[in-house]
């Protein structure tokens, strides 16, 4: 009785850990780092790998914040997007991809991130937009440093340079190819949920006592 009570106890508080796991894999050139104080343009560069981080893991939304991209699918043309909005009052989770080379040189990259929970949306254009989304999604850094104003924040999508939000909502595969600015976007995700899952938690831990009461 006492070590199935313990064991429940230690599921649900793996559980509840997890809730701001955040990103969970990733693959190719992709890179997990802790966020970064600077991330301003030519502040954190590297010719071969990208950068990714967690930004903020629960956060409730003031109002509604716009995304790019919101559907499973490729994302090779600026046809592609949507003018699409996160409503006010969600909990989300957002995470930063960055690629920046070294002077602004070309460099090309792909890889993928995968994240803890489904993806709400992308965001991926800056200020070479009449709406510059990017620079109106920071608040959600975790304080981080962000270039603002700066032409082509984001990414010019074409054949060579995409994205992919995989069909279970929980990747996004990308392919950049870059020279000055880079390439950069912004994913925001839901919140997991600790508490359904702890209940499956302790319901699996009554089943196991049942089965050996029996």
């Amino acid at each position: 009785m006492t070590k199935m009570c313990a064991f429940v106890a230690l599921g649900v508080a793996a559980l509840a850990g997890s809730a701001n796991a955040g990103i969970i894999g990733t693959s190719g050139a992709a890179d997990l780092i802790a966020a970064p104080a600077d991330a301003r343009i030519n502040a954190l560069v590297n010719a071969t790998r990208v950068h990714v981080w967690n930004e903020q893991q629960n956060h409730t939304l003031a109002s509604a914040l716009r995304v790019n991209a919101i559907n499973p699918g490729l994302y090779n043309s600026t046809s592609d997007l949507v003018n699409a909005s996160i409503s006010a009052g969600t909990a989300v989770a957002s995470h930063y991809i960055h690629f920046d080379s070294p002077g602004g040189t070309s460099a090309s990259a792909t890889g993928s991130v995968t994240f803890d929970a489904d993806i709400l949306g992308v965001i991926c254009l800056g200020d070479s937009t009449s709406i510059s989304h990017l620079d109106d999604s920071d608040f959600l850094s975790s304080g981080t440093l962000y270039s603002n104003n700066v032409a082509n924040r984001g990414l010019e999508l074409s054949n060579n340079e995409f994205f992919r939000i995989s069909a279970d909502r929980r990747t996004v595969e990308f392919s950049f190819r870059i020279g000055s600015p880079g390439d950069f976007m912004r994913v925001v995700t839901m919140v997991p949920t600790p508490g359904s899952a702890a209940l499956a938690v302790v319901g699996f831990g009554m089943l196991a006592r049942r089965r050996r009461s029996v």
